[in-house]
């Protein structure tokens, strides 16, 4: 009598190597489809615009000093610039030369009663910043505001591309005609020391801030500006 083997084996044999064959199929298939539509690509962070910094010279001139709009205190500035300039704090109960300084250098001031915890917002004269000296220098530069230090890299301006070169502004004694390049004015202000593609001027010999400098600034101004109290001023007349 003549005997065969199980066909048992050999059925489960035959489906395994087909289970295999279809899972190896599928997964093929599903990784050229992600391939294709780019979700299989590997997540790369992407840093800022600025990923590679900025050319940006200060050319001194103080333009930024005579923008119309307001330069804002907060309370440790205060006491900083009183000190730098030497107004005598040493006699606390004595508050003469708080009423000297404020009545000589501050025009507004917000206040929640306790004039040592005040943002106060400094005077203008013939245009300009009250600490803009007769040579169009900044008196106080050593121990300059915030918001002062950290322009041109204020959130608003390095947001991108575009609102950087709009900031940008020739200098007054390059004339070019017919561009789109602007100048500065006291309405619209813009920072000659920007240098871009677009600026028309040369940008050998230009310095190169790097991002790392740029991202500080940038989140001063910006914890600066959050921490002034009154948002209608923030929201209609104050922006950094």
């Amino acid at each position: 009598m003549v005997t065969f083997p199980s066909a048992t084996p050999y059925l489960h044999l035959m489906t395994n190597i087909f289970l295999s064959v279809a899972v190896t199929f599928l997964l093929s298939n599903s990784c050229h489809a992600l391939a294709q539509s780019g979700k299989g690509k590997p997540f790369v962070k992407r840093g800022p615009w600025f990923e590679d910094g900025l050319q940006f010279d200060c050319t001194g001139c103080g333009k930024c000093c005579k923008v119309d709009g307001d330069v804002w205190l907060a309370p440790e500035e205060t006491e900083t610039i009183m000190t730098h300039l030497g107004y005598d704090q040493s006699n606390n109960n004595d508050e003469s030369y708080i009423e000297e300084f404020r009545k000589k250098y501050i025009r507004a001031e917000v206040t929640n009663g306790n004039q040592s915890e005040s943002w106060v917002c400094l005077k203008r004269k013939e245009g300009a910043c009250i600490f803009l000296d007769d040579a169009g220098q900044c008196s106080i530069y050593d121990v300059r505001p915030v918001q002062c230090n950290t322009y041109p890299f204020w959130p608003s301006i390095v947001q991108n591309r575009g609102a950087w070169e709009q900031e940008s502004v020739l200098p007054d004694n390059v004339i070019e005609e017919g561009t789109q390049a602007r100048y500065w004015s006291p309405e619209l202000g813009g920072c000659e020391g920007i240098r871009t593609n677009k600026s028309g001027v040369g940008n050998v010999g230009i310095s190169l801030i790097a991002k790392e400098e740029i991202e500080l600034k940038k989140k001063a101004a910006k914890k600066h500006w959050k921490r002034f109290p009154v948002d209608e001023i923030k929201q209609t007349t104050w922006f950094l």
